[in-house]
């Protein structure tokens, strides 16, 4: 099992974190499993980053309108708060990364995945202090989730014991600065984070795709509203795999979007975008493994409040059936 050794008012702070997410999305259970209503209206929770660019896109250039839906974009802090917004009954659908879904999954078993909209092996990036040779890596900051899951293949891939590796729980925002200090010697994250350790000194030295990792997002809604509203919920995926597949082609178009939606600077906006594949499409045999090997990875470090089962969670199918 990875065993954090984390400094210790900093593993209480991920103790709580990943506490605070779980006791949150197990106390707003009933909504997301109980809530079968009809409304037209479809309100969908996402981050403030270029991984939403397709729903960016779509909204700011009206094709849900032009699709004849009534669709309102509700930005979160990202995290789980968007999924937890699908648990609470404030939106109906929301998008989230694999890892995040499945840890408030878990804890909400009405929960269900209708799709991919995109991957990346390279979104995540490696930052190193300079003159830091991967080898000789002792501290890591990470942030839970994902980047305690990237940064556990990342070390494992060096023949690096993580159980040996000090780990500094961060937010992506403190760890530019932490590495410029000298309080890490690297972590994993994604930008603009990325860019300013750069400006700062730091060195990227790979992606999550040269140790061989990559995250998908997913479209999340509650079983009870789908239940009740699959053609509409499909006419909104199929605008969103529409946008998806624009942002990939015309990343200048997106980068736009993206801009005016969080605003960021254009030129930063389509850096991230080109760091992503954007397309909607169904689940495949590689997701569901994917998704296992997440689920095996977050029940050994006891952050799962329930075992949760992909072939289940994942709806399989349901994008060919439903778009």
């Amino acid at each position: 099992m990875f065993s954090l050794r984390t400094r210790p008012t900093l593993g209480r702070a991920l103790a709580l974190g990943i506490a605070s997410v779980t006791v949150l999305a197990a106390g707003c259970t009933r909504p997301a499993t109980e809530d079968a209503a009809t409304s037209e209206r479809v309100r969908i929770s996402v981050g403030v980053d270029a991984s939403y660019a397709p729903i960016f896109l779509a909204d700011s250039e009206g094709m849900f309108d032009a699709a004849g839906l009534d669709v309102e974009v509700i930005q979160t802090e990202g995290g789980a708060a968007a999924a937890q917004n699908v648990v609470a009954g404030t939106s109906e659908l929301s998008g989230n990364a694999d890892s995040t879904a499945l840890t408030v999954m878990a804890a909400n078993p009405g929960l269900r995945a209708l799709g991919v909209f995109q991957d990346s092996d390279r979104y995540f990036q490696v930052v190193l202090r300079e003159g830091l040779a991967p080898a000789d890596i002792t501290t890591m900051g990470v942030f839970p989730g994902i980047g305690l899951y990237f940064t556990d293949l990342y070390l494992r891939s060096l023949g690096i014991d993580p159980a040996e590796t000090t780990l500094v729980t961060t937010s992506p925002p403190e760890q530019p600065a932490l590495l410029a200090r000298g309080d890490i010697e690297g972590f994993i994250s994604f930008d603009p984070w990325v860019a300013q350790a750069e400006a700062s000194g730091g060195n990227v030295v790979a992606t999550t795709g040269d140790f061989g990792a990559k995250y998908s997002q997913w479209i999340i809604g509650s079983e009870g509203w789908l239940a009740a509203n699959e053609e509409l919920a499909g006419k909104v995926f199929g605008v969103i795999a529409e946008a998806s597949a624009i942002v990939d082609e015309d990343p200048d178009r997106a980068a736009a979007a993206t801009a005016s939606a969080i605003q960021i600077d254009e030129a930063a906006a389509k850096a991230q975008v080109t760091q992503i594949d954007f397309g909607g499409r169904d689940f495949t045999d590689a997701d569901i493994e994917q998704a296992q090997s997440l689920v095996d990875f977050f029940t050994a470090q006891g952050v799962l409040a329930a075992d949760v089962d992909p072939s289940t969670v994942l709806l399989r199918g349901w994008v060919p059936e439903h778009t």
